[in-house]
């Protein structure tokens, strides 16, 4: 009765092993939304770099910079939104 409780247990663990396999995937599902792409914000007035993001953006977009300036997207093409200060 005493090796039967071990080799119980080993089977238990070589069934969950071949069970388990393919039910743990590391990639996302394929519903899953993509990741947004990321931006270059260039000031419209003189093509100076301001900065870069990650975070998905549209037109009318506002971002604050470290003096407390305010621009407003106006215009995005390819990787980069164009900005515009606002007074």
């Amino acid at each position: 009765m005493k090796k039967f409780w071990p080799a119980v247990f080993i089977l238990f663990l070589v069934m969950v092993l071949l069970f388990s396999q393919g039910t743990f995937k590391n990639s996302p599902p394929q519903d899953a939304p993509q990741s947004s792409s990321s931006y270059w914000l260039v000031n419209a007035a003189n093509n100076e770099t301001l900065t870069h993001t990650s975070v998905s953006l549209s037109v009318g977009d506002e971002y604050i910079d470290s003096n407390n300036r305010v621009y407003r997207i106006t215009k995005i093409s390819e990787d980069k939104a164009y900005v515009e200060r606002i007074e």
